[in-house]
């Protein structure tokens, strides 16, 4: 009976987050690696992201309006049906949209992988398999942007959910250049406004040609179980 009650409540928090407006904004860390790339005079039409835990797609919506083609990736359906009701006419043959889990998410090469505040919710054991699939498929020149949770957030006694020190997030990006780095340490709130500390890793990283050493990869995996 707890164990459902806990789904339903998460379920419910979802879609309380969905329906708010406030929300429904572009993620700084997806405006900010887009300037990257128009400073580089990349926009649009022969660039691809793929959106991992897209919600109700903000993200989604605000790379289609600059032409990239997206593949937006989510396991809940409403945040999806939301996102396919938003879509302009034109933007529609850019879009594709996936139900999956982390745990068996493979995508193909693409210029961005954009995770804003999704992967913390992965489970530790699939953890280093899904961010191995993320940095297989980001090709040389491409970026990741993204967020991960560190260990003093509030929720950070949530077994199913990963939480990082900031050293091994940082070892993540061996094969990457780190163009961007923020710490956030302090009490807030959610969506919902209950009150919530939160300790949030953002990253912008472009990636390199350098293989992740064997031993590295172990170390990271050792340090979040």
């Amino acid at each position: 009976m707890i164990k459902k009650s806990r789904e339903k409540n998460r379920k419910n928090d979802w879609t309380s987050f969905y329906k708010n407006k406030s929300n429904q904004v572009p993620r700084d860390t997806l405006l900010k690696v887009l300037e990257l790339f128009e400073s580089e005079k990349k926009q649009g039409t022969d660039l691809f992201a793929i959106d991992i835990g897209c919600g109700h797609g903000a993200d989604t919506l605000e790379l289609l309006k600059r032409n990239w083609k997206v593949l937006a990736i989510d396991n809940n359906p409403e945040g999806l049906k939301l996102l396919e009701e938003s879509v302009l006419p034109d933007w529609k043959m850019n879009l594709q949209t996936r139900k999956q889990a982390f745990e068996s998410m493979q995508f193909e090469k693409c210029n961005l992988i954009n995770a804003s505040y999704s992967i913390p919710f992965c489970k530790p054991e699939y953890f280093m398999k899904l961010w191995n699939e993320i940095v297989k498929s980001i090709r040389t020149g491409g970026r990741f942007s993204g967020n991960f949770f560190g260990v003093n957030d509030s929720w950070s006694d949530n077994k199913s959910m990963t939480f990082l020190k900031k050293e091994v997030v940082k070892n993540l990006f061996v094969k990457f250049e780190i163009e961007l780095f923020q710490e956030r340490d302090e009490d807030g709130a959610t969506a919902s406004g209950e009150a919530k500390h939160w300790h949030v890793f953002s990253v912008i990283a472009r990636r390199k040609d350098s293989p992740m050493k064997n031993s590295l990869n172990a170390i990271i995996v050792e340090a979040i179980k």
